[in-house]
């Protein structure tokens, strides 16, 4: 029988307890910009698609060496275009590296493995992109843009259409 009370009394208590909410919290400081508040400001919205197009040429925030986008890598590694270009050319017969740079010399023999820092890098790099494309993509939606509460709703939204590419 106190077994049978014990168990119901854990029973009861694990499923009559209730969250408070109190996970549901802004920060503090209204300057700090969260995901949730970045397109409050319309000026967000080109900076954002700044950042979209800058990933492709750049790894960080700062430079060679500060702000990496990506921690955990070389930033000169995490460079897409670079990684692009390794990907594509060093594996053919059209280009041939000179220099040994780590694990390098794997593309042109066509080596690849899991480990090899090139290959994370780019990996890395493109599944970083791609999130932040579409959550571009989700944020200039057509319903969004409309919005009443949308702060971009004026001419700014004409401007992100514009920009916005027909697929």
């Amino acid at each position: 029988m106190k077994k049978f009370l014990a168990l119901s009394f854990i029973l009861t208590i694990t499923t009559l307890t209730s969250c408070f909410k109190d996970l549901d919290t802004v920060p503090l400081d209204p300057n700090l910009v969260t995901s949730a508040t970045v397109f409050n400001d319309p000026s967000s919205y080109k900076k954002f698609l700044a950042k979209l197009y800058a990933g492709f040429a750049v790894s960080g925030q700062e430079g060679p060496s500060g702000q990496a986008d990506i921690s955990g890598i070389d930033e000169g590694f995490g460079q897409y275009l670079r990684g692009y270009w390794y990907h594509q050319e060093l594996t053919t017969d059209e280009a041939i590296i000179g220099w040994n740079d780590q694990t390098i010399w794997d593309f042109n023999d066509l080596k690849w493995t899991p480990a090899d820092g090139f290959i994370f890098a780019f990996y890395s790099r493109i599944f970083y992109q791609i999130p932040l494309c579409n959550e571009f993509l989700r944020e200039t939606s057509d319903d969004k843009l409309n919005a009443e509460e949308c702060p971009a709703n004026s001419e700014m939204t004409l401007q992100i259409t514009e920009m916005k590419p027909d697929f």
